[in-house]
C-alpha cells in the first residue's frame, strides 16, 4: 500500500472530523485563517472559550479509586498491604476508596492544555490572563503528560458529551504543537491508514456536510424495505443508504454511497474497474426505493491517487414501472485547498444528465 496516498492536510482532516462530529462552527472558524495550517492562535481562542463553557456548566464528576491509609475501616480493604503495616506494630489499614470528584482524565486532558498553551510565546497575554482565571476553577483536577492514548481512552456518555468540542480542539492543539512548522501534512489520529476507521468517518462527513452545508437537499440516512414478498421478514438484514438527499420540494433524491478504499479501482485481467460489489450495492438501494420521486445514484470515493468522473444511464425498478436514472462514480480530493472540497462536495448535486 502507497501511504503517500492517505497524506491529508491536517486542516483537511480536522475539517472532516469536525462535519463528521457535526461541529459545523469550527471548519468556518479555522478557514477564516492562514490556508496551510490551522492557525494556533485561533484553536486556542476557541479552546479558551470552550474551557470557560466547560467550567460554568459544572465540571463533569467520576468515580476512581484511590488507596488511603486509614485507621477507620473504609472502602475496600488492601489484605496484604494492611498486613505489612499490622506486621509492623502501626495502626492504620490500607484501603481502596472510591472517591466522587473532578479529577478524571477528561478535566486533567482540558487543565493540561490550558497549562500548554500559556508556554506558547506568541499566544496573546489578554489570553494568557483568561487562561489563568480559569485555572482557579480546575484547582483540584492533576495535569498529565498528554499522550495520543489519551485521547483514545476517554468514554464520552450522555453525562459528559459536553466535552466533546473541547476533546477535538484539544487534540488538535497536541498534533499542532507536535509538528514541525515546515510539515504541513500529518496523518492525524494516526486513522488515515486505518480503511475501517475512516470509512465510518468518510460517510458521516458526507452526510453532515451536506447537512449543513446547503438548503436544497435534506440529508439523512433511509431504510429501505426489500421487496421480498411472503416469508419470515425476521431473516432479512436491514438495508440502509449511507446518505438519502431528498429536495425540499419532493421532486428528486440523491442516494449516495461512500466508500472510503486505499485503492479506489481494483485490477481484473490486467484491467482496471470499479468493485462489482459496490455497484450492486448502489444499484440495490435505487431498485428499492419506492418514492415516486426522480432518483439517482452516486457511488463517491476520496481521490487517492485515481480521479473520476463517470455517469451511466440505466433502467430501475420503481414500484410497477421502470424507469430511467443514472449512476454517477466519483472520487474528491481530500488533498487540496478546502474551498475546492466544498467545490466538488457541492457540485454533486447537479445533475450530469
Amino acid at each position: 500500500m502507497d501511504d503517500s496516498k492517505y497524506k491529508v492536510p491536517i486542516r483537511n482532516l480536522f475539517c472532516i472530523l469536525c462535519y463528521a462530529n457535526e461541529m459545523p462552527e469550527l471548519v468556518r472558524a479555522i478557514n477564516s485563517a492562514d490556508k496551510d495550517l490551522p492557525n494556533l492562535i485561533v484553536i486556542a481562542k476557541l479552546f479558551i472559550q470552550e474551557a470557560d463553557q466547560i467550567i460554568k456548566r459544572d465540571l463533569y464528576k467520576s468515580y476512581r479509586s484511590i488507596e488511603e491509609e486509614t485507621s477507620q475501616l473504609r472502602g475496600k480493604v488492601l489484605f496484604n498491604q494492611s498486613m505489612q503495616q499490622i506486621m509492623n506494630s502501626k495502626s492504620y489499614l490500607t484501603c481502596e476508596i472510591d472517591e466522587f470528584d473532578e479529577n478524571n482524565l477528561l478535566n486533567q486532558l482540558l487543565k493540561t492544555t490550558l497549562v500548554n498553551l500559556i508556554g506558547i510565546s506568541q499566544l496573546p497575554q489578554n489570553y494568557k490572563i483568561n487562561i489563568r482565571s480559569l485555572l482557579y476553577g480546575l484547582s483540584k483536577v492533576e495535569t498529565i503528560k498528554i499522550q495520543r492514548k489519551h485521547f483514545i481512552s476517554v468514554l464520552l456518555n450522555r453525562n459528559n458529551f459536553y466535552y466533546r468540542t473541547m476533546l477535538l480542539l484539544a487534540r488538535l492543539i497536541y498534533e499542532l504543537q507536535n509538528v514541525s512548522e515546515h510539515d504541513g501534512e500529518l496523518n492525524l489520529f494516526e486513522i488515515l491508514n486505518d480503511e475501517k476507521k475512516m470509512q465510518i468517518i468518510f460517510e458521516k462527513f458526507i452526510l453532515n456536510f451536506f447537512k449543513y452545508e446547503q438548503n436544497a437537499f435534506q440529508s439523512r440516512v433511509e431504510k429501505l424495505k426489500w421487496n421480498l414478498g411472503i416469508g419470515n421478514q425476521n431473516l432479512v438484514p436491514e438495508m440502509n443508504t449511507d446518505i438519502s438527499l431528498f429536495s425540499k420540494d419532493q421532486k428528486q433524491k440523491i442516494i449516495i454511497d461512500a466508500k472510503y478504499y486505499s485503492k479506489t479501482l481494483i485490477d481484473y485481467f490486467d484491467v482496471r474497474k470499479i468493485r462489482s460489489s459496490h455497484l450492486y450495492q448502489l444499484y440495490s438501494y435505487l431498485n428499492h426505493s419506492h418514492d415516486t420521486i426522480s432518483t439517482r445514484g452516486i457511488l463517491v470515493y476520496p481521490t487517492n491517487g485515481t480521479s473520476i468522473d463517470e455517469t451511466y444511464s440505466l433502467p430501475i425498478q420503481v414500484g410497477n414501472k421502470i424507469i430511467d436514472t443514472t449512476i454517477r462514480i466519483y472520487t474528491i480530493n481530500l488533498n487540496q485547498d478546502w474551498g475546492k472540497i466544498r467545490e466538488q462536495m457541492l457540485g454533486l448535486l447537479e445533475n450530469k444528465i
